[in-house]
């Protein structure tokens, strides 16, 4: 979606969208017809609004809260990369690693 459907999908101003975009919240794809923006983007740019209408959030807290979706979407992508590493894993491989995951579990909870 172009810039303008997607100011008015959220209702927000050009000078809204750019602070969010120079802070680096948003980072729409950039082709020769402008700025293209995916539904990724429409729920960061509601989940800021949220957080800065709804729980009052400032700047710096937005950033904060931000990064943080940022690394749960790369650790969650780098698990799912992890989990079929080990699916392509021959089956007794997969017990030994599923065992020691047991054990490591038991000893945390001690």
């Amino acid at each position: 979606m172009d810039e303008r459907e997607f100011r008015l999908h959220l209702e927000i101003e050009t000078t809204v969208l750019e602070v969010w975009i120079s802070e680096g919240w948003l980072v729409p794809e950039v082709t020769d017809q402008g700025r293209n923006f995916r539904e990724a983007d429409i729920a960061r740019g509601q989940l800021i609004l949220d957080l800065s209408n709804a729980m009052g959030l400032n700047q710096p807290g937005i950033d904060v809260v931000m990064d943080l979706v940022d690394q749960l979407h790369s650790l969650r992508a780098t698990l799912r990369d992890l989990t079929d590493a080990v699916r392509r894993q021959p089956s007794d491989v997969q017990e030994h690693i599923l065992s020691e995951l047991t054990r490591v579990d038991v000893q945390k909870r001690r």
